[in-house]
């Protein structure tokens, strides 16, 4: 997985509804190389990218994902927006490489819901407090 090269957490957790921050760690010697977020498919490739740097520190978003570069600290985080369920599963953020396999870590998703929100979703009401008699 060249995991000697990139590396990050391998589970995080989220509340559903918040927003998720990421970050993950590259070897010196690949400032420069385009950095990615992404949902592995079959033998773990990345075929879409949910994110990517151009290789700057300039922040890229694509939607509720934003992706930034810090050369300095040699890694890079990806801000996920408003966590659902469906965002739960494996992902892998890397290097790319041309010419050469890509570098990555992969790491789990996990949500988890909040117990208030979805009592309130169950009682049909924004507010708690109120009440109706």
């Amino acid at each position: 997985t060249g995991g000697w090269a990139v590396t990050g957490p391998t589970e995080v957790t989220a509340k559903l509804g918040d927003p998720l921050a990421v970050s993950c760690s590259y070897k010196p010697g690949y400032e420069l190389y385009p950095k990615y977020w992404c949902r592995p498919g079959f033998l773990w490739f990345c075929t879409t990218y949910i994110a990517q740097t151009n290789g700057s520190e300039v922040t890229v978003t694509l939607g509720s994902v934003s992706i930034r570069d810090n050369h300095a600290s040699h890694s890079f985080t990806v801000m996920l927006g408003g966590v659902t369920l469906e965002d739960a599963g494996w992902y892998s953020c890397g290097v790319r490489r041309r010419r050469m396999f890509n570098l990555w870590h992969s790491m789990e998703v996990m949500v988890s819901p909040d117990a208030l929100s979805a009592q309130r979703r169950a009682e049909g009401s924004s507010h708690p407090l109120t009440h109706t008699a």
